[in-house]
């Protein structure tokens, strides 16, 4: 009998913070500007442009991916979901705040590649697939156990220059389908965007 890989799960968990608590901390560092400052005597302007920040269009979005705690417990059926995480990037939610079922984690990645979390997910998951949630393209994994059934749910979907993840995981029986769960959360986010 294979065990599920909670641990794995866990430990993937713990990384995508560390990872957002670093994005978080670069986003809010001040950035040094260089500036060629007023032209020398005798220097000719530049007709290159400036190198200045990406002008791609990323979609805004609130804390949480736009979901409130309420709304975490009532499509989980969990009532002592706790916060455990929450930052400009990502959240996660934790029963009673230890890492027991169910996990249930937002991740906002701006401007950076899609493709490179569905191959992580790809090599990962019992299973991935195309999927469109509202005129947004994107992925949806799935982690199976042979005693619990499609246990974990990853979405991630590609909204302009960004992707946003929402994974949810149950480690014990009973518990809701994951995927009608991420993928109800996915579309609060996808309104929510600004």
């Amino acid at each position: 009998m294979t065990m599920p890989r909670i641990d794995t799960s866990i430990q993937r968990v713990r990384r995508r913070l560390l990872a957002l608590s670093i994005v978080a901390a670069l986003q809010t560092t001040p950035l040094a500007a260089c500036s060629a400052g007023s032209p020398r005597p005798g220097s000719q302007p530049s007709s290159s442009p400036s190198a200045g920040p990406n002008t791609a269009k990323s979609p805004l979005f609130p804390f949480c991916g736009g979901v409130s705690d309420e709304t975490i417990s009532r499509l989980t059926g969990v009532s002592k979901l706790l916060t455990t995480a929450r930052n400009s990037v990502g959240c996660q939610w934790l029963t009673g705040g230890s890492i027991k079922e169910p996990l249930i984690s937002f991740a906002w990645f701006r401007g950076s590649p899609i493709g490179r979390e569905r191959k992580t997910e790809e090599l990962s998951r019992n299973r991935v697939d195309d999927i469109n949630i509202d005129g947004h393209n994107g992925f949806i994994a799935v982690a199976t156990d042979p005693r619990l059934g499609d246990r974990l749910c990853d979405v991630g979907i590609q909204y302009q220059d960004a992707f946003f993840e929402w994974s949810v995981q149950f480690t014990g029986k009973p518990f809701p389908n994951p995927c009608d769960i991420a993928i109800e959360l996915s579309r609060q986010s996808i309104a929510a965007a600004k």
